[in-house]
């Protein structure tokens, strides 16, 4: 094997592989990544056996060949080399991969691609279509409504949910739901699948890093016990998470017995101070509602906070309680200038919406004040 490349696009191949794969593994050969020249093409593959990303950039192949590498040594080795020198890669018998730019040299030891986990083909029968921009916005504006707790792995990912009439992306962690709605996928067949949540994190820093144009997309298939991405030269694959997602339906309000909108930007910054006061364990803030007015209040052992806020209101005095970092994130991650607050009663959860953006939906669980 023996290739010449720029620095600059061997680095941002190996960032597109790097990120986003667990580097904690009992597998010294996971700790590798696979370099594969075939074509004019370097083919670059990472997987942590949940994952895997694979990407293609543009190189001078003078003989073809692979190898695998550790992938922080290799990427540190590039890292601090000349900008303006160009690089060789070269494979001996030994499996050493000599790297030389300029007049600096180095090698690093290798293994063979043939013990590095084979990469499954995701089969694409099943394929959509999306807007990459569009995507990543309904992930962004749900994710982090997802379960981290290992213990509650079904709610680790995302539900999506494709059906004749519409298209949907859901996440819940079991106290809060987030949904966010499309338009029915045309000719799609329809699936309910749970993507983990590492994978979509992935692919948003992807799309994010590539700026796709307004004509761009990127292909989802879905297989039985997998999904795939393929954006530009680059391909997403992740194994699906199997269980039977909460029915989330079941939680969304279906009355507003009582209603308030409130400005967005000054909701948030109350609520970020009501959170400093409203205790370490088990944080609690309170909304009374009267006469046009939200009042907002909080405190702890040491501490006590009270805000007003005007608001649109028209029914009886009420009062709720929520844990305020779940209304922190719905208000840091939706773009409408106001936002409206649906409830059945006290004890019910709430549906907080964007006024003017029917495509997101939030629902919060009430805590006992």
């Amino acid at each position: 094997m023996k290739i010449n490349i720029t620095k600059s696009v061997l680095l941002e191949g190996i960032q597109v592989v790097s990120a986003g794969v667990s580097s904690r593994t009992t597998l010294p050969i996971l700790h590798n990544f696979l370099l594969e020249a075939k074509k004019g093409k370097l083919k670059l593959v990472r997987t942590d056996m949940e994952m895997a990303t694979v990407h293609f950039v543009n190189a001078e192949v003078v003989e073809e060949g692979s190898i695998t590498v550790p992938i922080k040594e290799f990427s540190d080795i590039i890292k601090n080399l000349s900008d303006d020198k160009e690089i060789s890669l070269t494979l001996d018998d030994d499996n050493k991969f000599h790297i030389k730019s300029g007049k600096s040299k180095f090698w690093v030891m290798g293994t063979p691609k043939s013990e590095y986990p084979a990469i499954p083909e995701v089969e694409h029968d099943n394929s959509v279509e999306l807007d990459p921009l569009e995507l990543q916005k309904m992930i962004e504006k749900t994710i982090f409504s997802a379960s981290t707790q290992e213990t509650r792995y079904i709610l680790n990912g995302l539900l999506w949910n494709n059906t004749a009439d519409k298209f949907e992306i859901v996440a819940t962690d079991g106290g809060r739901l987030a949904i966010a709605s499309h338009a029915a996928l045309p000719g799609s067949a329809p699936f309910k699948i749970i993507i983990p949540t590492k994978i979509l994190n992935e692919l948003c820093r992807y799309i994010s890093l590539v700026k796709p144009g307004k004509d761009s997309k990127i292909k989802v298939s879905v297989s039985s016990n997998q999904v795939s991405f393929v954006m530009n030269e680059t391909t997403f694959i992740s194994r699906l998470i199997e269980g039977n997602f909460p029915n989330y339906n079941q939680v969304i309000p279906t009355k507003k017995n009582i209603t308030f909108d409130v400005f967005s930007k000054e909701l948030l910054p109350s609520m970020r101070r009501a959170a400093l006061c409203s205790g370490e364990f088990g944080s609690v803030v309170k909304y009374q509602l009267a006469d046009n007015t939200l009042t907002i209040t909080s405190n702890s052992q040491t501490m006590d906070f009270t805000d007003e806020l005007p608001v649109t209101f028209t029914a009886e005095t009420f009062t709720a309680a929520f844990n305020p970092h779940y209304i922190i994130d719905v208000l840091k991650n939706i773009s409408s200038e106001k936002v409206s607050f649906s409830f059945v009663n006290s004890s019910q959860p709430v549906l907080v919406e964007p006024v003017e953006d029917e495509m997101f939906k939030y629902v919060i669980m009430p805590v006992r004040a």
